[in-house]
């Protein structure tokens, strides 16, 4: 039996159906804190481990005979034995839907598994590992969210031609997809302000995850591509692996620069440039994920004179980037998203009404 409480070990159930593939994640992850006690060829195998011996957290491939890892873990659900789940995969574009529809079933996070290159082996290590114990601390409950979607519009509104006069700059990582979702949902079509979203994507999942958010919602969702304009009712997702900056012609530039605390995009990126050129029309929003992201942007919107939420830490898959922010001094309130979408229109319309 697993005795975690006992050796303080994170205990890890590898699913993948490939013995090398398997082998490798094992060696890769294994340490004093984390132990790899078993290793499943398919989905079916993985249940049956699973209800003999519990993890903390499981490393799940996609694409497995008699059981892929959609499936599992929708059959993981059905039994109520949800358990934090890291999707480590060789995805493409052509797979970000079945990556989304994951995320939105109950996977935390996900990984690309695009090689084994010796040069990318520490960076691979140094990600997985930092998920996993961010997974192992989490409610995987939290990711199945009751969602606060409205009907998609018959014909969406035309997008304005002008600029808008405040901006909503949102920061989500791990757990985020479907808060994201929930929240740009829950906003009208006819909301005065533009909305940039910065979430924690690789490159090729930020198209599929904006098409997906804009069937959802009232408002018009897209990828961000060079030189948009920020216009009202319109929202923006920084392109995986761009950061996503505001000039001041209040459009977006996409940069090919340095990652920040280990990301790109990077929330601050955005935040800070958006602050710069909106001042006090700005309002910052940090949701659940991973790391410190977002905290020095949220703080810069506050010394602008913007508004600034975050999502609270019982809501929150992760609380790591609301709390790196709240802890700043960064966060004027902390909600749960269903209260985030609506302090976000209450704040819009305070500051367009001035």
């Amino acid at each position: 039996m697993l005795t975690k409480s006992v050796s303080s070990q994170i205990n890890v159930l590898i699913i993948n159906d490939s013995s090398y593939m398997g082998t490798y994640l094992k060696d890769l992850v294994s340490s004093e804190s984390i132990h790899v006690y078993d290793i499943a060829r398919d989905g079916i195998e993985g249940l049956r481990k699973i209800s003999i011996q519990k993890p903390d957290v499981i490393l799940l491939d996609l694409e497995m005979p008699r059981m892929d890892g959609l499936t599992f873990i929708e059959e993981m659900v059905k039994k109520g034995s949800l358990i934090p789940t890291i999707l480590v995969s060789s995805f493409s574009q052509n797979g970000a839907k079945i990556v989304l529809d994951a995320l939105e079933n109950g996977a935390i996070d996900f990984v690309p598994l695009s090689t084994t290159n010796p040069e990318e082996t520490n960076q691979l290590k140094e990600t997985l590992v930092e998920k996993i114990r961010a997974a192992a601390k989490c409610d995987p409950y939290k990711m199945v969210l009751e969602k606060i979607q409205s009907l998609k519009p018959a014909k969406k509104p035309v997008a304005s031609s002008q600029a808008a006069s405040v901006v909503v700059t949102i920061a989500s990582s791990t757990g985020g997809p479907n808060v994201v979702q929930a929240i740009l949902a829950a906003l009208p079509a006819d909301i005065r302000a533009g909305i940039l979203v910065v979430q924690h994507m690789p490159k090729g999942f930020t198209k599929k995850f904006a098409e997906r958010l804009d069937e959802a919602a009232e408002i018009i969702i897209k990828e961000a591509e060079n030189g948009d304009l920020i216009t009202e009712g319109t929202a923006l997702i920084a392109p995986g692996d761009l950061h996503m900056e505001v000039d001041a012609q209040l459009r977006v530039n996409l940069v090919n620069g340095p990652k920040r605390f280990g990301v790109r995009p990077a929330a601050n990126v955005t935040m800070i440039s958006a602050a710069e050129h909106f001042g006090s029309n700005t309002i910052g929003v940090t949701l659940t994920g991973m790391g410190h992201d977002g905290a020095f942007g949220m703080k810069t919107i506050k010394r602008r004179g913007g508004k600034t939420f975050a999502q609270d830490e019982q809501s929150s898959v992760v609380f790591g980037m609301a709390k790196a922010a709240h802890d700043l001094g960064a966060v004027d309130v902390l909600l749960p998203p269903e209260k985030i979408a609506i302090a976000i229109i209450e704040e819009v319309n305070r500051l367009v009404s001035k």
